[in-house]
């Protein structure tokens, strides 16, 4: 599987159609008369292949059936969209890629058992765009609502009677929703919904070849996972111990700067892009909680990356000119290799629009991995010289060498029980296991063995400030080798989400943009932050180890 997705060009932002739109509205008489109705869009078959197994209505919604139809196609066969639409899904469930698309006629097809996916949400697709490659039979689904119908009645030459198939467990809307939708799709085409979670005995062997196909995606990453918690508790939490005396130790004796000095600001004008964690949107993100302005930034030149690609809307003037587009919390779930290529298209422009101007960068959470992934990019791209451009950059509770929370929900994310456990998790958060992101913050994902064998560029500063209590992202993983790890006294059960915004990283920030060591420690105080994060390193092991032996017994492939 590709690491690092093909460039996707993303729909440009509406809101200048929009005013165009109103004021050529405004100019029209008061009296017009009515506009043709737009007509339905034409479907045509996404593959010239014969269909081996028509749609068949299940008796009762939870009863097997065909919920579409199954394409004859060979492996690697190119699927196109079969009408105009939006993608609105494209992810991994029963152990293979899906893809769903929104059409004008508020019908959705869904094409199911991809090898290979060639689109990202949200991405606008014309009639014959080519949304994947097959791993064998393609199955093609079409609904309305939260209704299955015959996908053959889009293609007929006359109106037929459609028959329309009701889901056994409502969908629901968002991501969530057009995951259960596929879910119970593809549980339909692997031997019936046999029972409320769509695995019945009768598709054991389709279940079988779905596992494999899972097991060729993620085994490696499994196998990392098994032997990260193979080591006994009590041999680790010596080493943590060990590491954590050590880390406190450097905190120490390393050189600081006391309480009592007052940082002044920069004297000379500087740049800032901040960068937000998974679950953000162009409207809400911790890390505008981050005070640049008593750092002494005009509001003018700080921006915020957008994961649709160039900054939000909300960026200050310097930035005038470079691409803003909205997102929401899909796009912060997109892959994280794909997010950093885009922010580093970004960094290359501010810095070519003021190239005399430091740029400094603030990310927070999973927005630290997107910043070390533009640099990666950058560092391809690029000699060191040219990294002079850049200022500081500072990340806040970032994963650096990935989550134990992450790392539990893709233990128990790769049992068929524990799938669906999580799916019914994003229905209520929003948040997607089997997004790309989600499953690459985990210690033991691709993305992290990867991002681990590239160096931070040389002359880079870099310091990482941690949460003495953070429970999303404990101390220990905020680790990252050549940046400067600051721990700050923050704590509580939102002590991740706080610490942009508390007072403690702010003078951290500020004294890394002066030029500054880090605020000095005891050797106690600092062993107590380290500590503490262990504990919490430890205690969510401990839980990800017990759910993922409990969960397995229900076999290996998300559900």
């Amino acid at each position: 599987m590709a690491r690092r997705p093909p460039l996707v060009r993303r729909r440009a932002p509406a809101r200048l159609l929009v005013a165009t739109l109103a004021a050529a509205l405004a100019a029209l008489p008061l009296v017009a008369p009515p506009a043709a109705a737009e007509p339905p869009p034409v479907h045509v078959p996404p593959v010239s292949a014969p269909v081996v197994d028509p749609f068949r209505a299940p008796a009762a919604p939870w009863a097997p059936g065909n919920r579409g139809l199954e394409y004859g196609t060979d492996p690697g066969t190119e699927v196109s969209v079969t009408a105009d639409g939006v993608v609105v899904f494209a992810g991994t469930v029963a152990g293979a890629h899906h893809v769903t698309v929104h059409h004008a006629d508020d019908v959705r097809t869904t094409y199911a058992f991809l090898d290979e996916v060639r689109v990202v949400v949200g991405q606008r697709l014309h009639q014959g765009d080519v949304v994947g490659t097959t791993q064998g039979h393609l199955h093609l689904g079409a609904r309305r609502g939260d209704a299955y119908f015959d996908p053959a009645s889009l293609f007929a030459a006359q109106p037929v009677a459609v028959r329309l198939v009701p889901f056994d467990i409502p969908p629901g809307l968002g991501p969530g929703g057009e995951r259960s939708a596929v879910t119970q799709l593809v549980g339909g085409a692997l031997g019936g919904m046999g029972d409320a979670l769509g695995w019945v005995a009768e598709g054991a062997v389709d279940r079988a070849a779905a596992s494999t196909a899972w097991m060729q995606a993620h085994g490696r990453e499994l196998l990392r996972t098994a032997a990260h918690y193979a080591v006994p508790i009590p041999v680790r939490g010596a080493a943590a111990a060990l590491g954590a005396a050590r880390r406190a130790y450097a905190d120490a004796t390393r050189p600081c700067t006391s309480d009592d000095v007052e940082v002044a600001p920069p004297a000379d004008r500087r740049l800032a892009i901040r960068v937000g964690g998974l679950g953000s949107t162009s409207e809400s993100a911790a890390i505008d909680d981050l005070d640049l302005a008593a750092v002494g930034y005009e509001p003018a030149d700080v921006a915020r990356f957008s994961y649709q690609g160039g900054t939000t809307p909300s960026a200050g003037a310097s930035y005038a000119g470079i691409e803003s587009t909205p997102y929401d919390r899909r796009d912060s779930q997109a892959d994280l290799w794909e997010s950093g290529r885009r922010l580093a298209e970004l960094i290359e422009a501010a810095i070519a629009r003021s190239p005399t101007v430091p740029l400094d960068l603030y990310a927070h959470s999973q927005g630290g991995l997107v910043v070390r992934a533009a640099l990666v990019e950058l560092a391809r791209r690029h000699p060191d010289a040219w990294f002079d451009h850049l200022g500081v950059v500072v990340t806040l509770g970032t994963p650096h060498h990935g989550a134990d929370l992450a790392t539990a929900a893709m233990a128990v994310n790769s049992t068929a029980a524990g799938g669906q456990l999580l799916a019914v998790g994003g229905w209520l958060t929003g948040l997607d296991a089997d997004a790309p992101s989600a499953a690459q913050l985990a210690e033991t994902s691709d993305f992290i063995h990867d991002l681990d064998g590239q160096p931070l560029p040389a002359g880079v500063e870099v310091r990482s400030i941690a949460a003495r209590g953070d429970l999303v992202v404990p101390v220990p993983r905020t680790v990252v080798d050549g940046a400067e790890q600051v721990v700050v006294p923050v704590d509580g059960l939102t002590a991740h989400d706080q610490l942009p915004g508390s007072t403690e990283a702010g003078r951290e920030v500020a004294l890394a943009v002066g030029g500054l060591p880090p605020g000095c420690l005891g050797f106690g105080e600092a062993l107590l932050g380290h500590l503490e994060g262990e504990v919490v390193s430890l205690g969510e092991d401990t839980l990800g180890s017990s759910a993922w032996g409990a969960l397995a017994v229900g076999g290996v492939a998300p559900g």
